[in-house]
């Protein structure tokens, strides 16, 4: 049939859909390594913050509490900070979707900041468990190392057992206490703090044997007894507190953790967005760093 030169010709136009995954991954992977290597640089600076705060003076060393704030505090900073570093980083270098509403470009550029915050806190945790010595894993490391350290040399003390059996068994005879009676002693000191109390005839010989080597009478030798049983009580209660503390301050720790894990999410898809939006918009940021 042969066609008017002023007949309206239709062509369809070629779909845009060419199969490939609305992931784009080049923008992605840049976003998590980017993300990374901030957390790793901000995870170093907190650590000089951290040591700066403990030391093996009582007096000059920060509590618990507060350690624990101000690293859940700097956590939530450094993963707010790098997840919405590379989210924008993502959302600004995707190609754009122009076949596509704005609503559906706002969705896509999220689901990128999504995706860097998932690789990106996969490549973190990778690097912080790596046995490859670096800057992350001292950095990771570095606070709760020092820690331990001052706290070690604080709370460094005898051994509670051997202490109440040194006082416990203090001789003034001429024949002192053998190996042999001290392990005994020792044995009926630890089982009567797992029982909770002294057994009357474990009470009654070892004080005889106290009282025949250090000259002293059977009453003040079952004083000593109860005093040293006194001692590991008060030992066993503060063993008790500590752990309990311990216990609290992991769930706190855990609370927090997530908490800066979801916010890094949180913050990982508006600035993703931000960045689309701007890609769209063609927004100028030199003025941002006084190139104008």
């Amino acid at each position: 049939m042969a066609v008017n030169p002023t007949d309206t010709v239709i062509v369809a136009s070629a779909s845009n859909d060419t199969g490939a995954s609305y992931l784009d991954w080049s923008p992605i992977l840049g976003g998590a390594v980017l993300a990374a290597a901030i957390s790793t640089i901000l995870a170093a600076f907190g650590s000089a913050i951290g040591l700066s705060m403990v030391s093996a003076d009582t007096t000059r060393s920060s509590g618990l509490a507060a350690l624990a704030v101000a690293g859940g505090l700097w956590a939530l900073w450094v993963t707010i900070s790098a997840c919405g570093a590379g989210g924008y980083l993502a959302g600004r270098m995707r190609r754009p979707a122009l076949d596509s509403t704005d609503h559906e470009r706002h969705v896509r550029d999220g689901a990128h900041g999504l995706v860097v915050w998932a690789v990106g806190a996969l490549l973190v945790a990778f690097i912080t468990s790596s046995t490859i010595t670096g800057a992350a894993k001292t950095a990771a490391t570095g606070v709760a190392t020092a820690a331990a350290g001052a706290g070690a040399l604080i709370s460094q003390q005898a051994d509670p057992i051997a202490s109440s059996l040194d006082t416990m068994l203090r001789s003034t005879g001429t024949e002192p206490i053998s190996a042999e009676e001290r392990e005994e002693a020792s044995r009926v000191l630890v089982r009567s703090v797992a029982n909770g109390s002294v057994d009357a005839a474990d009470r009654s010989y070892i004080a005889s044997r106290i009282a025949a080597r250090s000259n002293i009478s059977q009453q003040e030798a079952e004083k000593r007894i109860d005093d040293a049983f006194a001692r590991l009580n008060q030992a066993k209660e503060a063993a008790k507190q500590a752990a309990e503390r311990a216990r609290k301050m992991a769930v706190v720790t855990a609370f927090l953790t997530a908490a800066a894990l979801l916010a890094g999410a949180a913050a990982a898809w508006f600035a993703a967005v931000l960045g689309g939006k701007h890609r769209d918009e063609q927004t100028d940021l030199t003025s941002l760093f006084g190139l104008r």
